[in-house]
């Protein structure tokens, strides 16, 4: 469903990731089936792949060397924050692995855009590698615990804004 809409909007590429878990959210049916311990994303773009950092190496004309960059799987280890990082929505994503993320697909300074900040994860995750990010949320509940709680402690020059 995500993927076709996607293309509605000329998204018309993507592939998939996978969050691998050392936990389930299913844990009252442990003992009557598998249980799942994978969330799924996918990153949809236009005709041009995405921004790909995988720490190669430029040479003096700015141009990658070949084979000096790693290999980037399609899936990610999903550890959970510990007790410094608040837990304030359902859904709410490990700051590292969104930094993770993050780091792939963008540069120092590039603007990271949440239309469903939540937590504010994403935007504190965004202050820790000095991106620029705005976030929008519409739970006014939502909105209020990530400024008190996730985004209290951001650097009040850093550009990160939620709505």
């Amino acid at each position: 469903m995500v993927i076709e809409q996607g293309k509605k909007h000329g998204l018309n590429n993507s592939y998939p990731l996978i969050f691998i878990k050392n936990f389930s959210s299913q844990v009252l049916k442990a003992n009557m089936k598998i249980v799942g311990a994978t969330e799924y994303a996918v990153v949809l773009y236009r005709d041009k792949l995405p921004k790909f950092n995988n720490g190669r190496q430029l040479d003096e004309s700015g141009k990658p060397i070949r084979g000096t960059g790693k290999m980037i799987f399609n899936w990610f280890e999903w550890k959970k924050d510990g007790a410094v990082i608040p837990k304030i929505h359902p859904t709410q994503k490990p700051v590292n692995v969104l930094k993770k993320l993050i780091e792939i697909f963008t540069d120092e300074g590039d603007v990271v855009i949440d239309p469903v900040a939540g937590s504010g994860s994403i935007l504190r995750a965004c202050a820790e590698l000095n991106r620029s990010c705005y976030g929008f949320e519409i739970k006014k509940k939502f909105y209020k615990d990530a400024q008190e709680k996730m985004l209290k402690d951001i650097n009040k020059f850093s550009q990160i804004r939620m709505f």
